[in-house]
């Protein structure tokens, strides 16, 4: 049939064949590479998945999991150390508290039977109300109130303490001053006490454990 044609219809015919062939070599060079990258990409998700379920790989898993929860639970632990500090720890006072305390300590007649109620920290000032055993065996509550003034060479010093409203005498204030340094690098309870209780019935002491009790039938 090509040769009842014409030349310049031969080529014609013969120049669209040939860019018909080119085109479905494309074409075919095209889906070639496609089928080429379905196939990479699926190699690679089996690779992926295989990956996954090695032992190596779940070994993995389950120690991440395992310091996960460990760091959960130290976070949660500090959580509730923290919690239960901050609702029912006892603060620590300044150490014009400790000085205060450390004096009254030494000038009372039964520091064993001392009893710290309230503390009120002033700045300049702290003062005291606490409960000691007399000679009588009764207890009674009074109060200290020591005031502080800045050293010269720098560091705290006692300016004045009364108790009961009834200042202390000077020299002995000037020998105490000797030993606050000793004071301050000894370990000091800074402890702040409980408060008094609400009730007068919880305020009650049974004085009668702490007197000679006369008269004692013998059982």
């Amino acid at each position: 049939m090509m040769s009842d044609l014409p030349e310049d219809e031969k080529d014609v015919v013969l120049s669209a064949e040939i860019m018909d062939r080119a085109e479905r070599k494309a074409m075919k060079e095209q889906l070639r590479k496609e089928e080429e990258d379905k196939k990479a990409k699926l190699s690679d998700a089996e690779i992926e998945a295989a990956l996954e379920n090695t032992q190596l790989a779940k070994a993995e898993i389950a120690k991440r999991k395992r310091y996960i929860k460990i760091g959960l639970s130290i976070v949660f632990i500090a959580l509730m150390i923290w919690a239960y500090n901050y609702l029912f720890g006892r603060y620590s006072a300044k150490m014009t508290f400790g000085i205060c305390r450390t004096y009254l300590e030494l000038n009372v007649q039964f520091p064993q039977d001392l009893r710290l109620s309230t503390v009120e920290d002033f700045g300049s000032y702290v003062r005291i109300w606490y409960s000691q055993l007399d000679a009588f065996g009764e207890f009674r509550m009074e109060q200290i109130q020591c005031h502080f003034k800045n050293r010269e060479g720098g560091g705290t010093i006692v300016e004045k303490i009364l108790i009961n409203r009834r200042e202390v005498d000077p020299d002995k204030i000037k020998s105490f001053n000797k030993i606050i340094p000793v004071i301050i690098q000894s370990p000091v309870d800074l402890t702040m006490p409980y408060p008094l209780a609400d009730s007068l019935e919880d305020l009650q002491i049974d004085t009668d454990s702490f007197r000679f009790q006369l008269n004692l039938r013998p059982k």
